[in-house]
Parts: C-alpha cells; structure tokens; sequence
C-alpha cells in the first residue's frame, strides 16, 4: 500500500501546533507584563467595604499585584477625573462609575477600548458597542415599603398606585434623580410620562440626600414608601427590619459600567483586574455582595419575573435640558 504525502494545508497546521505550543500562553504573557508594572489603580464610586473585598479577591488570585482604592461619590468621582486628565496627572487605571458619568468620560475620549475575552458573556445593552465599558454591576432602583404599615391591599402594583392621596406626604425620594426620570419619560411615554410626574409633584415627597437615608426612614416607619435601592431594602431585611419590596411590573437598573482609562499607567495590570471582574468567578462575588449583575450565564432567579430596563446614559448630551425639564417636576 502507497501512503500519500499528507496535503500541504495538513503540514502547515502541524508546523503551526508545534511552533504554538514553545510559545506561553496569551494569558500569560498578559499575566507577565502584569506582574511588571505591580499594582493597578481603582477609582471607584463602590461602597467602601464592598471595594476593599473585591481587591482582596483580586489579590488573593494575583498576590503579585497591589490594587489602590480611591472611593468618592459618582460626581465626586467624575470632577476628579476630569482634574486629573487637565493637569496632566493621568492617576489612575480602571474606573467603574454609575453610568452616565462613565458614559461622559467615554465622550471625552477619557476611556481606552478594551473589549475583555469576558465581555461577550454579558448582554448586550450591558456593553459599549464601541467597546469601551462592561457593566460590572447594576443598582434597581425599586419601591421600598414598610411591611407594618402598609398592608397587603395597599402595596402598589403599578407606578399609578403612588398617585394615591393616601400616600400624600408618606413617600421618601433622593434628590437628582435625572437619568430615571429621563427613562422613566421613554418607557412610559411622553404624554403618559408627564402626567405621572405632574401627579408625582403633587404628592408632597420627602427628599433626602440618598436613596440609603430613605431605606433607613422607610425601616424605622418614618415614610410608608420610598424610591431606593433593591440591595439597600435586602440588606436591612436581613437585620429583621419591616421592609420589602413593592412588586412593579418593571424596575430600571442603575448601571455601573467597569472601564480602562485610556492613558493607564498600569495598562496591563488593568486589563488583568477588568478580566478578573467580568469573570464568572468575579461576577459571582460581586453577585454574592447581593449585587446585580449583567452576566448572562449566572442565574438570577430572583428578578426571572421581573422587566429590568438599563436608564438611559445618553441623556449626557443634553443634560442641561432634561435636568431643567425634570426640576418642573421634582426637586
């Protein structure tokens, strides 16, 4: 029997396999430049505690890199950036912001593309189409209840029901509410949307600071209802405080997209810190905060029901409009 000579493509690919397999991994020459440059800076509008034990996290699988925090509030945060970027300091590597400052900061051409080997496991209103940011984690913004107070007849079932005049004087709301407002206008309708809020600003709301002030007033039983967070009412719940959620037909997430700066000072040991973040194995701590998340192949059980809608961060391009818009109806 006469053995033939393999085709010529069958010894290009075995010359390629072996050439390929001298050569290390993508990952880790990736991993080697990393370790290089020895830390990675974090700017980030995270909760304190919550920062620390994600670095931590990071640390643990990366003992070769040190990761700095630098935690403000998300304008706090943006005005920082901007200080930085005008005299030329450049400080810091990856940021994750609430979405419309991040969304800013990618206008001004502040972001690096990046696009993560994770990125493609999150859905897609979840990521930049330019490839500039992932969503590390959402924040829903729900209608928290005191279980004490309001009975099972009178939690809201739709948006409308808080135009009840028994709620008059009892419902709790952040200040600076703009990018849900805006979504709120899209998702409703114009019409439909203006008149909720015109009978929204007729319902003597109670402002405060944060949306974490009026999930500790709703607790205590000073307000019946407030416009909060979905983690704050989870973690006071757990305490054994008389709170919960109200069961709206749909709710608008927050998000918090997790970004590259484009002139990182440790670019390789920030691209290492986003992949880590993004991971299955990162997005489950973050998940297990009691966070949210946009990662579409771990399980959410808890919101299956629920319509979660992204607000809209392109409002930044005519902020000064509907934040001018949104004081007719709200402080």
């Amino acid at each position: 029997m006469i053995r033939r000579k393999p085709p010529a493509p069958i010894f290009f690919l075995l010359f390629v396999f072996f050439l390929a397999a001298d050569l290390p991994a993508a990952d880790d020459r990736a991993v080697e430049l990393a370790r290089k440059e020895g830390r990675v800076s974090f700017y980030t509008s995270m909760a304190a505690e919550e920062s620390k034990l994600l670095a931590d996290a990071f640390q643990s699988k990366y003992p070769f890199l040190r990761v700095e925090i630098s935690r403000l509030s998300s304008e706090k945060l943006l005005q920082r950036i901007i200080t930085e970027q005008r005299t030329g300091s450049n400080l810091f590597d990856v940021v994750t912001n609430s979405g419309m400052e991040v969304y800013l900061l990618a206008k001004m051409g502040l972001l690096a593309r990046y696009v993560s080997p994770e990125a493609q496991a999150f859905f897609a209103d979840s990521r930049d189409p330019a490839g500039r940011w992932v969503d590390m984690y959402s924040n829903l913004r729900v209608i928290a209840l005191n279980t004490r107070s309001v009975t099972k007849e009178k939690i809201p079932q739709r948006y409308e029901d808080l135009l009840n005049p028994a709620w008059k004087g009892q419902i709790g709301f952040p200040e600076g509410q703009v990018a849900w407002y805006a979504t709120m206008l899209r998702v409703m309708g114009e019409e439909s949307g203006r008149k909720f809020f015109q009978g929204l600003a007729r319902q003597d709301l109670q402002f405060r600071a944060a949306p974490v002030l009026i999930a500790q007033f709703v607790a205590a039983g000073e307000f019946n209802l407030g416009f909060v967070y979905e983690n704050q009412v989870l973690r006071i719940k757990k305490r054994g405080a008389p709170i919960d959620v109200a069961p709206l037909p749909f709710v608008t997430k927050n998000m918090h997209p997790l970004a590259l700066s484009a002139v990182a000072p440790h670019a390789n040991a920030g691209k290492l810190f986003i992949d880590y973040v993004l991971s299955k194995e990162g997005q489950l701590f973050i998940k297990n905060l009691g966070r949210v998340i946009s990662r579409a192949d771990i399980p959410q059980e808890e919101f299956a029901r629920i319509k979660l809608i992204p607000e809209d961060v392109a409002i930044a391009d005519r902020i000064k409009q509907v934040t001018e818009d949104y004081k007719k109806y709200l402080q």
